[in-house]
């Protein structure tokens, strides 16, 4: 399992990388308000459960690898909370819901240059 306190560290790491460990459990909902994260990447691990609301505290994200876990949530339209997101990777988890964002933003992700749902 991924430590809830693990994201008590995001004020100070702009990397975060526990890609393909087989991790269980959820995503630590702790990612500290102003975080430095630019990468942050869990792709394949069994992760369950919704994505953290509070990840949307850092606004430097750059790079969002989700994929191949369990993770069971409606299609997170707080992501546009990351102007400079260029890597979105949500792909092999069950997301569910519309993809879209409220009327007016015509480009939530001026930046983004790779997408995989």
């Amino acid at each position: 399992m991924i430590l809830q306190c693990l994201g008590n560290f995001s004020s100070e790491l702009s990397m975060l990388n526990f890609g393909m460990n087989n991790f269980k459990g959820s995503i630590p909902g702790t990612f500290a308000e102003g975080n430095k994260l630019r990468n942050l990447n869990l792709n394949g691990n069994q992760l369950e459960g919704q994505l953290p609301r509070n990840l949307a505290n850092g606004k430097m994200l750059q790079v969002l690898d989700l994929g191949n876990n369990k993770i069971n949530d409606s299609f997170p339209e707080w992501l546009p909370a990351f102007p400079d997101l260029q890597v979105f990777v949500l792909r092999s988890n069950r997301f569910h819901g519309l993809i879209g964002y409220p009327e007016g933003n015509i480009s939530p992700f001026p930046k983004l240059r790779f997408i995989d749902i």
